[in-house]
């Protein structure tokens, strides 16, 4: 039994020409024809190459998988007891499902207080992010739970000041902080800011510390759904050079002149930006954790 759909998926604008009729090993169609326009992902990325890996349209969307799995949390139930109350006092007049307390505490010290028990992940500099802030920030600061600010987002900013490998200024990462401060109520929840290889190097969650009052940070060596670096698609050949110079992987390479007159011919319509995946050993993260908490971070 596959689990998985191979070689079409709306997420990157292919479909199989024999919808109804699919060899399960590999996703194509039963019959594969000469001289077919391409429209399975196999015929796509024959002529289109890296790009039919990309979920499409870049840059409004998630996406998320279409795998079968045989098992889902559908399939559990959660049953109560017939006697007494958790979360609540056991007095019928007021044990209702609103009033129940469900806060709870994280930490080694225990002292990140959530009225609700979840956090929101790494969201970073991806357009999607930056587009919904607003309502996340809010959403999260007025119902108290944590929010987490992603990777690249200091060093994806063109309007970031950055001196000699260092950020100094960074407005947008600024304007995500201040504005999920502004709204946090009685303490509760927190503001978390990740860091990737390219923002450790940069220097940003010393600068989030120090000129932006967090004191919770996160350490990111990979990507947790594919083990690989994140990467953005750039349409801007100034932007793409921009990236390159502040220590990100470009591909193709902005700076070198057979990029650049490729991409104003047209031969080309975008850049890879691409971040490095973190290889860490346990005394490298021993080492970082000491570094930031001398710096006055509160929470690892």
């Amino acid at each position: 039994m596959s689990l998985t759909r191979l070689n079409r998926s709306a997420a990157t604008l292919s479909k199989n020409r024999t919808e109804d009729s699919i060899t399960p090993l590999s996703g194509m169609c039963v019959t594969c024809v000469d001289g077919c326009i391409g429209m399975c992902e196999v015929g796509k990325s024959a002529y289109r190459g890296p790009e039919a890996i990309y979920p499409q349209p870049f840059g409004i969307i998630t996406s998320a998988s279409e795998k079968d799995y045989p098992l889902d949390l559908s399939h559990f139930n959660i049953m109560g007891t017939a006697v007494g109350a958790k979360g609540i006092e056991a007095d019928s007049d007021k044990a209702i499902f609103p009033n129940v307390n469900i806060e709870t505490r994280i930490g080694r010290d225990k002292k990140i207080k959530l009225r609700v028990p979840w956090i929101i992940p790494g969201l970073g500099s991806t357009n999607v992010a930056k587009n919904n802030w607003d309502g996340l920030a809010i959403g999260a600061a007025i119902s108290g739970f944590p929010l987490t600010i992603g990777e690249n987002v200091a060093a994806m900013d063109p309007d970031s000041k950055i001196v000699n490998g260092k950020v100094k200024h960074a407005p947008d990462l600024e304007w995500r902080i201040k504005l999920y401060k502004k709204w946090q109520q009685n303490g509760y929840g927190d503001i978390i800011v990740q860091a990737n290889v390219e923002d450790t190097r940069l220097g940003v969650q010393e600068y989030a510390i120090s000129e932006l009052g967090v004191e919770t940070v996160e350490l990111k060596w990979g990507q947790g759904a594919k083990d690989i670096g994140g990467e953005v698609k750039i349409k801007n050949l100034e932007r793409a050079q921009l990236l390159k110079k502040r220590g990100y992987i470009v591909l193709p390479n902005p700076l070198e002149k057979e990029a650049i007159d490729a991409f104003k011919q047209g031969s080309f319509k975008e850049f890879e930006r691409h971040s490095r995946v973190g290889m860490v050993t346990e005394k490298d993260f021993m080492d970082r954790v000491k570094e930031l908490r001398d710096y006055g971070a509160k929470h690892i």
